[in-house]
This record gives structure tokens, C-alpha cells and sequence, in this order.
């Protein structure tokens, strides 16, 4: 993002005032040299004005150094605005096996303000946007009775204290940005840790280490009485992640990661267990499960990984792709077997003969210009890839809410591709298909915006997003 910039009058002002007394002290000097004034005479005249001098270049400077940004108190070092508004068309369209299908045609924008600030060895972000929801900062158009118009809320999306303990420790705290090196596939890209998070970064010869850690609130606060049952546990994410990038030659570069993720409610009293519906429910609200929310039993490890090849005339190739699987995936269909059978034995049965699905994984390409390291008009770039999705192996809460539809048991594959149409200005396309993964299972979401058990899924999205 560029920052917003004002030309400071105080560095208009410094600039003028210095150049006065630049004047003064020279008219004073020449008419020394030409014997008008004696030496003792000139520095009397000009002893004030030296140090008016010196006052407003210190002014000058500080407002110089500044570089032209909002300044929001002394003790701030800058602040920078920052955000970006869009516009989309988006097309969804959904069918189950009995052949049933909803399309979905809406208009929706977005808009995003940021502020981030620095002082010494802490900074901080804010970021307010719109859309209740974690994974989606998006207003549909018309979203009200007729006539009503009805203005949109606006949420706090981060509001996060940094703090630079070392040049390779930072430590950040409050909402924060998702900190972990990943991909829409595990989690959505609107979505925000809440909680303490670590990042290190440090150069070991040519490889630059990274680790990014993770102690997020995910659900609610604990609460403990001796005197009462009525205890609640919390929801919490620990997440640890280790990984490097480094170069192979001079046009060619590796990034990975190996990211260990664990949710804290596990097996808790009173917890409850995920329980995928059946592929057989069809319909308008076709049940997609029981308790699709819950967390139960979910342990992974998740591998990104990406490699770069440097083309000529600023086009970049690069292959990337992730891989999950939960460790605890086994318990996780288990327990689904039992809950299920305790209900009814002949969906718990069926449930047992789908099979556990505890892995996910995805591969892609994309292709690039990008004539600067900063964004410029006539930049592009192009991504397609595929993914692959099992039942038990990822949280349905955290599943990117576009690709696919906010599901797991879900396979397909997703093309974007930008263009920039000013420094500033980006035009986007996106285009996926997906079919359900195991037939025996539903297309199981804790959220979507298909109300079927889809067998097949389109996604169609067009946007223009303004950014400042």
C-alpha cells in the first residue's frame, strides 16, 4: 500500500523563514567586508538571527525527515493510512445428485481503512471493514427491504500492539493479521488470530529463517467454579511454524514451511464432536451433518512449499502447493462412527462404511510481471491449481468461503488472474469448478451460500478494487 501524504506548512514555513535569515546574515557580512560595520558590530547584528537559523533548520529537518506523513502526536515516529475499496460481480451456482440446483447472482463491494503506526521499537495496525462474518469483509448490494437502503456496519477487522524486541523477534498482540505462511485451502484470507503471536526472522548465510507462532482465542473464555457444573472450556488454536527460503541459483528460489496446528477443546466435558450428513441428502437444506462447527480431534501438520523461477523481462514462473494431514484424523472419524451410532445405528453405520478421509492437498502454477517491487500500471499475474480435500482432514470453520463454497469432502480447481489498471487500480478474475470428494458423505460446511448438498459447484467473480 502507498501511504497517504500531506505536504507538511511547517516544512513551507521552515523552508521560508531560514531563507530570511540566510538574507540578514549576508547583507550583515558584505557590508563588514566593504568596512561599513566593524566585525564586533556584524556579530552583534547577526547573533540573534544565527540562532533563529539554527531553530528553523531543526524544524525544517524534522518536518523533512517526516516525509510528508500525518503526524498523530510527538511521540509517534509516522502513521499511515492505508485501504482499498472493491466492487464485484459474482455467479455461484450449485446442483446435488437428485439434479436439484440454485444459482446465486449478487453484486457485493468492500471497503477496508487502515491505520498503522510506528514509535521506536513498537507499531501497531488498526483496520476497521465491513461483514460481520471472519471470512468475508464483503456487503451484498440490496441487503434490506425494499426502499430501505440499509446502510452497512462497520467492524473492527485488526487491532493489533507490535512490539521489535530484537531484529529478528517480534512479538505482536490483540486481532491479529493470520501470521502463518499458508494457503487459502486451510485458511480463508479474511480471517484473523486473536491472541499472542511470535514471528522470527533471522539470515543464516544465504537462507532466511522464519518461524511464526500462534496463541489464539478461537472460542469464548474459560470459566472454573468449585461451587458450580456450569463450567466452560475455551476454544483455543496453538499453531507453530518453522520454515526457510533461500536462493538455488541466481534466478531461482525455494520457500517451505512445516506448520504444526492443534485446537485446545479437545475431548473436552462436553464438547462437541463433528458429525458429517449423509451423500444421499438432497434437496433445498439438505442436512449436511450435526455439529459442523465442532473442533473435536483436529492435530495436523501442514506443509507449504512454493519454488520461483525468474524469466526475463520481469515475468516470474512459480509452482506451489500444500499439504495436510490430521494426525488425530483416525480419532476425529471415530468419533463421528460412535455419536452418529448413538442416535441411529444405521447412520453411524453408514458413516463407518464411508471411510476416513484425513488429508488435504493442493498444486498449482502462476505466472507473473511485475515491472517494480512497488505496483505499477501494466503489472499481471495468473494462478490455477488444483485441490483436494478429505472429510476429517481440515476445520470446516476456516476453509476459504469462495473455493469451495466454505466445504470440506470437496475437489476442484480455481483460476485468478489481475491485471492493474493504474498504479493503484486492479482488475480480478476468478473462476473455479469442484465436485464432492466421497459420494457417501455430504459436502459438509458450518457455513455456505448454497443451501444444497452440492454434488457440483461453479464460481464465477469479477472485480475492480481501488487502492489508497
Amino acid at each position: 500500500m502507498k501511504p497517504f501524504r500531506i505536504l507538511p506548512i511547517a516544512a513551507l514555513m521552515a523552508t521560508s523563514m531560514s531563507a530570511m535569515a540566510d538574507s540578514t546574515i549576508d547583507i550583515v557580512n558584505t557590508l563588514v567586508t566593504k568596512g561599513v560595520l566593524t566585525e564586533e558590530e556584524g556579530r552583534l547584528l547577526t547573533k540573534g538571527r544565527e540562532g533563529e537559523k539554527a531553530s528553523q533548520d531543526q524544524a525544517l529537518e524534522k518536518a523533512t525527515k517526516s516525509g510528508g506523513k500525518i503526524t498523530i502526536s510527538d511521540v509517534i515516529d509516522n502513521a499511515t493510512f492505508y485501504g482499498d475499496i472493491r466492487a464485484r460481480y459474482e455467479f455461484r451456482n450449485g446442483e446435488d445428485s437428485a439434479n436439484n440446483s440454485e444459482d446465486r447472482e449478487r453484486g457485493r463491494y468492500k471497503l477496508v481503512l487502515g491505520l498503522k503506526t510506528t514509535a521506536g521499537d513498537f507499531y501497531s495496525d488498526i483496520a476497521l471493514s465491513m461483514g460481520a462474518n471472519g471470512r468475508s469483509d464483503n456487503a451484498t448490494f440490496g441487503n434490506g427491504t425494499n426502499g430501505a437502503n440499509s446502510k452497512e456496519n462497520v467492524y473492527v477487522k485488526r487491532a493489533m500492539l507490535g512490539w521489535k524486541v530484537t531484529d529478528w523477534l517480534k512479538v505482536e498482540a490483540g486481532r491479529v493479521a493470520n501470521p502463518l505462511y499458508t494457503t487459502s485451502m486451510v485458511w480463508d484470507g479474511d480471517l484473523t488470530f486473536e491472541g499472542l503471536v511470535e514471528k522470527i526472522e533471522y539470515k543464516w548465510g544465504n537462507v532466511n529463517l522464519f518461524g511464526n507462532f500462534a496463541q489464539s482465542q478461537y472460542l469464548g473464555d474459560r470459566q472454573d467454579f468449585n461451587i458450580s457444573t456450569n463450567d466452560r472450556d475455551s476454544n483455543g488454536i496453538l499453531a507453530f511454524q518453522g520454515g526457510a527460503k533461500f536462493d538455488i541459483t541466481d534466478t531461482v528460489s525455494a520457500k517451505a514451511a512445516v506448520t504444526f496446528t492443534k485446537f485446545t477443546n479437545d475431548h473436552a466435558a462436553g464438547a462437541s464432536v463433528f458429525i458429517p450428513g449423509l451423500g444421499t441428502n438432497v434437496g433445498k437444506g439438505a442436512s449436511l451433518g450435526t455439529t459442523l462447527t465442532a473442533t473435536n480431534d483436529i492435530r495436523t501438520i501442514e506443509i507449504p512449499a512454493e519454488i520461483v523461477f525468474k524469466l526475463a523481462d520481469g515475468m516470474k514462473l512459480t509452482a506451489f502447493g500444500d499439504y495436510v494431514y490430521n494426525l488425530d484424523g483416525d480419532d476425529r472419524f471415530k468419533a463421528a462412527v460412535n455419536a452418529a451410532t448413538a442416535t441411529s445405528a444405521i447412520t453411524g453405520a453408514a458413516i463407518r462404511d464411508a471411510g476416513n478421509d484425513d488429508k488435504a492437498w493442493l498444486l498449482g502454477l502462476g505466472l507473473a510481471m511485475k515491472q517494480d517491487k512497488q505496483p505499477k500500471k501494466g503489472d499481471w499475474s495468473a494462478k490455477l491449481w488444483y485441490q483436494d480435500v478429505g472429510i476429517y482432514a481440515l476445520d470446516p470453520n476456516t476453509v476459504d468461503s469462495d473455493f469451495m463454497d466454505s466445504r470440506v469432502n470437496m475437489k476442484g480447481i480455481v483460476f485468478k488472474g489481475e491485471y492493474l489498471l493504474r498504479d493503484n487500480v486492479v482488475l480480478n478474475f476468478a473462476a473455479g469448478h469442484a465436485t464432492r470428494k466421497n459420494d457417501k458423505l455430504a459436502a459438509a460446511a458450518s457455513a455456505s451460500d448454497i443451501a444444497l448438498n452440492i454434488d457440483s459447484y461453479n464460481l464465477y467473480q469479477m472485480d475492480i478494487t481501488y487502492k489508497f
